[in-house]
């Protein structure tokens, strides 16, 4: 799912007729449900969260690879003498660009550096909060109905300032606060595995056959192609952010159940790979595609061009996973044992 959706995200801003949105909202959903998997197996383990120690993994996993890529984007945008505002320069490096982006309109955000930092934002800002919301749940009971709780309250307020403040759509798609219901459908799903207890049957029925993953999978096509031509409405497109993450939730949970006895493609080492290096890729695409001009021109080839841009990309991806991302993951897992080494959120830190 890393896989799919970074090319989704990917095929978007090549000008290839998909959804980003969805993209995006897969990699929430997988952030919530691995982030939360990955705490509640410390609080069985130990009754507690160290709350210092997930923000210094966190840190590791995140933070290299991220200013690396925010002083190469300012340092490109200097050369190539682009008009850079230096206040949504901040917002990126303090990764409140998502509120940043928020006020701005469509236009003005695709002049945004470094404009994929929305997303990481809303991200930084869940693990901000989010341990400490679910050690404060977890000692409360209950912590299935109490997410569930969250996540109804979080559709309510997004439906109510869309549809009843009419708060622009811009800020509707970059906010945190009307997008952390992925995000928290993903944890729902986490302390539903987790929970130890038997799975509730309208779940039961989604695992009951493997050709069941074709209903979320068609009904997530239909929804992003009404979005990428444009046959919504602001508010369909608050329904449809309401079922992305529901019908996302339920493909994660197929995939899981399914995968490890008969989906042997979700195991080939190529999409094992394009997963593990999908924080890099999604890093670096725009910076890269921001540069095909200048490199076509040092090298004006008549034919071959896609080939020498999709090289060029996975170059840079590549370079900055092996020589940024693991030397610091290596570093952050000096010294701990591999038994209690948890995988990371999106394969970004998410």
């Amino acid at each position: 799912m890393r896989a799919t959706a970074i090319l989704a995200v990917i095929a978007y801003h090549f000008q290839v007729p998909v959804a980003s949105a969805l993209g995006v909202i897969i990699f929430f959903v997988l952030s919530g449900f691995l982030i939360t998997g990955m705490l509640i197996k410390e609080i069985k383990r130990s009754g507690t969260i160290s709350i210092r120690t997930f923000y210094s993994r966190r840190a590791y996993r995140i933070f290299p690879a991220f200013y690396v890529c925010w002083f190469v984007t300012m340092g490109l945008a200097l050369w190539k003498r682009q008009p850079v505002t230096w206040s949504n320069a901040a917002g990126t490096f303090f990764y409140f660009a998502d509120y940043g982006r928020a006020f701005l309109t469509l236009k003005q955000q695709y002049s945004y550096q470094m404009g994929v930092s929305w997303s990481l934002a809303v991200e930084e800002q869940f693990y901000l909060l989010w341990p400490l919301a679910l050690l404060w749940i977890y000692k409360r009971k209950r912590p299935l109905r109490a997410v569930a709780w969250i996540i109804f309250i979080l559709w309510l307020w997004r439906a109510l300032l869309v549809i009843g403040f009419h708060v622009s759509w811009d800020y509707a798609y970059n906010a945190f606060d009307t997008r952390a219901d992925a995000l928290m459908v993903g944890c729902w799903l986490a302390v539903m595995v987790y929970r130890e207890k038997d799975v509730p049957r309208s779940i039961r029925f989604w695992l009951s056959n493997r050709w069941l993953v074709l209903i979320p999978v068609a009904a997530l096509a239909v929804i992003s192609s009404m979005d990428v031509y444009g046959r919504l409405s602001s508010s369909q497109q608050v329904v449809e952010f309401t079922l992305d993450p529901v019908l996302t939730a339920i493909l994660l949970l197929q995939w899981i159940y399914w995968g490890f006895t008969d989906w042997t493609l979700l195991e080939h080492p190529l999409v094992k790979f394009i997963a593990r290096i999908s924080y890099s890729l999604y890093l670096y695409h725009q910076v890269v595609h921001s540069l095909y001009p200048e490199i076509h021109r040092l090298l004006p080839l008549p034919h071959g061009r896609n080939a020498l841009n999709a090289l060029l990309f996975l170059l840079v991806a590549c370079a900055s996973y092996f020589w940024i991302e693991r030397p610091f993951m290596r570093l952050r897992d000096r010294g701990r044992r591999a038994s209690v080494l948890m995988d990371d959120g999106i394969g970004r830190g998410v």
